[in-house]
């Protein structure tokens, strides 16, 4: 299995292999360690976070899908790892200084975009119905009405007896609300 391409160990991984994920995690954890040690200085975070990206690499293999290599994958996971890490400490992430240290052979790669949103999609689930319960009532049904049942503002204007501005108002507050609820999130990051 040592000479195994990416593609067959993550096959392998995928039908819950465990010598397949082992050797997944001997041929890339020092590197994750590595990049997350970069931007980290305490040591037992960086080795809880990197525990947590193959924890979470073994717990949701079946759902994962990367296209070629696994490294950008795993790049992508540490990097969120990073970001929720610095957001969950108060601390401004410096974003360019992750950008600028990303090894050249996955930078803009299309495995690590899709890493990211892969990483990201049930936080911004949670996020997302948090700030739609947040919302007045009113706020709410629009919203409802606006992204749900995909209806037009005119339309929306009608079903609530009320005019086409206040429609865009509400819209408009509603949109700040969720930037709100984002910014301090990684997810301004894209």
């Amino acid at each position: 299995m040592e000479s195994y391409p990416d593609q067959e160990l993550w096959r392998l991984l995928q039908e819950g292999n465990r010598q397949a994920f082992e050797f997944i995690y001997r041929r890339y954890v020092g590197l994750l360690f590595q990049e997350i040690s970069k931007r980290i200085d305490s040591l037992d975070i960086v080795e809880d976070l990197t525990q947590d990206i193959f924890l979470t690499l073994w717990e949701k293999r079946t759902v994962y899908q990367p296209k070629g290599a696994i490294y950008p994958y795993l790049y992508g996971m540490a990097v969120n790892r990073v970001l929720n890490y610095y957001r969950s400490h108060k601390m401004r992430p410096q974003f360019i200084q992750i950008w600028e240290n990303m090894p050249e052979e996955i930078a803009g790669m299309e495995e690590l975009s899709a890493a990211f949103r892969q990483a990201h999609t049930e936080e911004m689930e949670s996020l997302l119905e948090i700030a739609i319960a947040s919302l007045p009532n009113r706020m709410r049904e629009v919203y409802k009405l606006r992204y749900e049942d995909e209806k037009s503002v005119p339309e929306i204007a009608a079903l609530l007896s009320t005019s086409r501005h206040t429609v865009h108002n509400q819209l408009k507050t509603i949109r700040k609300r969720f930037l709100h609820a984002l910014k301090n999130t990684s997810y301004f990051f894209f």
